[in-house]
């Protein structure tokens, strides 16, 4: 019988104690992204991320800041997130478990870490579409990206330039991706398999890359694949001249890599059309036909001619009874 006031007491201490600390925390300006309610906390010397904003906040910026870690609690809080930057951060640590739960997530911005271990969760969010993850020192970024395979985010941009990457990740099968910048890394290893099941891809930055291969020819592989498959790119500047390189060809892995790419695509490329076209279009047409249909059954009740009864009928049903029992 007490447990309920006991926990409406509890309940209005811990909202005063909240109520205090969100006094004491850096405000940051709010105001409307492209429709959506975004809070900009950047360059605020913030320590640790904020937990007074609205719940329903949409976009953060965060960059500029002294956060060093990230945990699950911290953006509990934000389910409504679409857009979170973090760059420019002092961030060591991020759990593994940090960004469960943020299904609306589409841009994702952790450039300028310090030293993290990238969680392999990332690349499993659902509707998750940019992700920067440029200027990272001492991070697990391909080995995070290799072990999570198949990645399952639409992700259609992808920032790997200037991590100090000696090799690019092999990221499989991944059609949504259009726009991959590997600019400013020093490459040991270059090869075919690393862009083989990028079908879908139309714009490779590479600006400011320094190869040092074991086979240079690996070179000039890569540059004929990629000017093959109609892709936006500056072609590496390889350590040998294309005429020196024995001509190879591709390897059957990276081949039936690309063709289970394409079909992938396509399967993409049908359901969007689905989703965005023929549902629309089904939905619409029934709407009208509905329509139609009440219209002519309506338009039919007021065209039909009203029926009346001829009065000598009526009189003679009405006595027939009464001249029978007369008769009688």
């Amino acid at each position: 019988m007490h447990v309920f006031p006991i926990l409406l007491v509890l309940i209005a201490i811990i909202q005063i104690g909240r109520s205090a600390d969100c006094k004491k925390e850096i405000k940051c300006q709010i105001s409307r992204v492209f429709g959506m309610r975004a809070a900009d906390c950047s360059n605020r010397v913030f320590r640790s991320f904020p937990q007074c904003l609205r719940a329903d906040i949409e976009v953060i910026d965060l960059a500029m800041n002294r956060i060093r870690r990230l945990r699950y609690s911290d953006l509990k809080r934000y389910r409504h997130l679409k857009a979170l930057y973090l760059q420019d951060n002092l961030l060591s640590t991020i759990a593994a478990d940090t960004f469960d739960g943020l299904d609306d997530l589409t841009g994702l911005d952790l450039s300028g870490a310090v030293t993290i271990k990238i969680p392999e969760n990332i690349f499993h969010l659902p509707s998750l579409q940019t992700l920067y993850l440029s200027n990272q020192l001492f991070t697990n970024i391909v080995e995070a990206i290799e072990k999570t395979k198949p990645i399952t985010s639409p992700l259609a941009h992808l920032d790997l330039s200037y991590s100090e990457l000696e090799r690019l990740p092999n990221m499989g099968v991944l059609p949504t991706l259009l726009k991959y910048n590997v600019s400013g890394n020093n490459l040991t290893e270059l090869r075919v398999e690393h862009f083989s099941g990028l079908c879908g891809l139309n714009y490779l930055i590479n600006q400011n890359i320094n190869l040092s291969l074991s086979n240079p020819c690996d070179c000039w592989s890569v540059n004929n694949w990629l000017k093959n498959k109609v892709t936006d790119f500056t072609p590496f500047d390889c350590q040998l001249k294309e005429n020196l390189c024995e001509s190879v060809p591709f390897n059957i892995s990276d081949i039936v890599t690309h063709q289970d790419c394409r079909i992938k695509l396509k399967e993409i490329s049908t359901r969007t059309f689905m989703r965005k076209v023929l549902l629309p279009a089904a939905i619409a047409f029934i709407i009208i036909l509905v329509c139609v249909v009440c219209y002519c059954r309506r338009r039919r009740r007021l065209n039909k001619p009203p029926q009346y009864r001829i009065p000598a009928e009526e009189e003679s049903v009405n006595s027939f009874p009464l001249k029978k029992f007369e008769n009688s």
